[in-house]
Order: structure tokens, then sequence, then C-alpha cells
């Protein structure tokens, strides 16, 4: 189980990741709306072009493909910020067949190698609160709850 690698992504895989992930992100803002008949896949593509504006080029943006042996088995996005010596986790995500099988925990641990080579002390994160998953994972690898949003929707 060792056999974790991160890799970053070629120009091609990114193209493919990006479309991937503007229909996940929109099911996530829909699933976390503050408001109704919103277009989520419009937003979504919005936002994520926003934060990635020259694509896979975007300065320090760093994304990655995680394998188990030759397995693709998901994805790591991390933002690099020199001045705060931190980095900010904008996405780990584990294909379905390959989930609850410590990939995550195991590719985190090589997110924080990679931290180190490159001197930054702090990883950030943002996870919804219906997340249960992720925050189980951000918990047991020592992640510790800098702050809290919370919500009401009032009708």
């Amino acid at each position: 189980m060792n056999n974790i690698t991160i890799v970053e992504m070629t120009e091609n895989e990114f193209e493919q990741y990006f479309l991937d992930k503007i229909q996940r992100y929109a099911v996530t803002l829909s699933q976390n709306a503050l408001e109704d008949n919103q277009e989520f896949e419009i937003k979504a593509k919005i936002q994520l072009g926003n934060l990635l504006s020259d694509g896979i080029g975007t300065l320090g943006h760093y994304l990655f493909n995680i394998y188990y042996e030759k397995n693709n088995v998901g994805y790591i996005w991390v933002k690099e910020d020199v001045e705060k010596k931190s980095a900010f986790l904008y996405e780990i995500y584990i294909f379905d067949e390959f989930r609850n099988k410590g990939y995550g925990s195991r590719a985190m641990k090589k997110i924080e190698e990679w931290m180190k080579n490159h001197n930054l002390l702090f990883l950030k994160l943002h996870v919804f609160g219906s997340n249960i998953e992720a925050r189980k994972l951000y918990e047991r690898i020592g992640f510790e709850i800098a702050g809290v949003n919370m919500m009401k929707k009032v009708e």
C-alpha cells in the first residue's frame, strides 16, 4: 500500500480534470446552495475559471494525479502561498472504486512531503459540513478546526 505517488498533471490530463471538476463542483454547489434556482454548472465553471485563470499554468497552483502502482486513483489540487509558508488544499478526490482503502490518507502524506520540499509549514482547507466522510479523514490525519461557518435557511 506504500506505492502511492503524486504526479503533476499534463495539459491534456488537466483539460479532462477541469471538465470533470466542473460537473462535480456543480453538484456540490447544488447540495449546499443558499439560493434556489441557480444554474450551478455555469456558476461552477465561472468560479473554477477564475481560480485557474491560466489553466494548468496558473501561478502557485499545483494539480496532481494520485497513483497507486500504475492505477490513477484520484486527484489533488493545492495552491502554494510562499509568503505565509502555507498551502491551501482545494481538492483531494479519490475515485469511487478506490475509496475507503487508505489512498486518501497516503496521498495527503505525499502532499505533506511535497510541502516540506517547498518549505511550507501549514496546510489549510475548507470542507462543507455535510461532507462527513471528508471531515472524518481530515480529523483522522490531524487537521483541527480553525473556524466554523454556519447557515440557516429562513422560510
